[in-house]
């Protein structure tokens, strides 16, 4: 009975930590609570916390050397370096699973936008949705910012951190719609994919149409203003839910064609009807 209900609990934390069988065993391994992987996954305010896959295969990277180093007898610091150089924990699978995991994170990114976008189209004050920043481009490899990678001198791909949509408006007295649209297009891939992404990692610019000038983001909050420190910036909330970010300067090169990709653009009004003015 304990042995079934041990079983439940596991399925219940790879089900709603969103793990693969790989990471479930490493986490099993490691002598893991699947209680505690459940109450690590991060919330919407805590966007400095790592997925709990994440996590998983960090924490069983550092481990790993270790264990294999007292496997073979030899001190766990000192024998870290001949551990690396023989097969260790960075071994050419464990880089190929990362690699895989970060084109498969700017898949998913690239799907999420989408899906915002189409939301966004249905608001006739959108005239143009454009994805820019690392999702819109092949990635890149570098060193990542994985301390076991990096002491290993081992590059991956470039991890995507958000979605970054420019999006131009014609008016700007329904940001609370567009808001709302967002969240709807990401309740939408949930349910659908299976692929989780959370609003605040939906970045949208919101641009001037004809002059592509930068007038804010949009905000994530429910509430505008809702009284947090952001919302004290200067012209912050001047239009309600359009946040404005200190020290923040757009940067008119992010629209460089050859690293976007228009997801969406409103055709041009029929003859003789009057442009919407902004």
């Amino acid at each position: 009975m304990k042995s079934a209900k041990r079983e439940e609990q596991w399925n219940e934390a790879r089900k709603r930590c969103r793990l693969s069988d790989e990471e479930v065993g490493m986490a099993r391994e490691m002598g893991l609570n699947p209680l505690s992987l459940i109450k690590n996954i991060p919330s919407p305010s805590q966007r400095w916390k790592a997925p709990v896959s994440q996590w998983i295969r960090r924490m069983y990277a550092r481990r790993g050397p270790r264990r294999t180093a007292q496997q073979k007898g030899l001190d766990p610091a000192s024998g870290l370096d001949e551990i690396f150089a023989d097969h260790g924990s960075l071994g050419s699978r464990d880089i190929a699973s990362e690699n895989a995991r970060m084109l498969r994170r700017q898949r998913e990114f690239r799907l999420a936008a989408e899906y915002v976008a189409g939301a966004f189209s249905a608001l006739p004050e959108v005239m143009r949705v454009v994805l820019i920043g690392s999702v819109a481009v092949p990635l890149r490899k570098e060193m990542p910012r994985f301390r076991e990678y990096r002491r290993a001198g081992v590059a991956i791909w470039h991890e995507c951190a958000d979605v970054d949509l420019a999006v131009w408006l014609s008016r700007l007295d329904r940001l609370n719609e567009l808001r709302r649209a967002r969240s709807r297009a990401l309740n939408d891939l949930l349910a659908e994919t299976e692929i989780g992404v959370a609003h605040h990692q939906v970045d949208v610019f919101v641009l001037e149409p004809a002059t592509n000038r930068y007038l804010g983001r949009l905000c994530s909050f429910g509430a505008c203003p809702k009284n947090k420190p952001e919302c004290r910036v200067p012209g912050c909330g001047a239009a309600p839910f359009l946040r404005q970010h200190p020290d923040f300067s757009w940067r008119a090169e992010s629209l460089d064609p050859r690293r976007t990709v228009i997801l969406f653009e409103r055709s041009a009004a029929p003859p003789g009807e009057e442009d919407c003015p902004f």
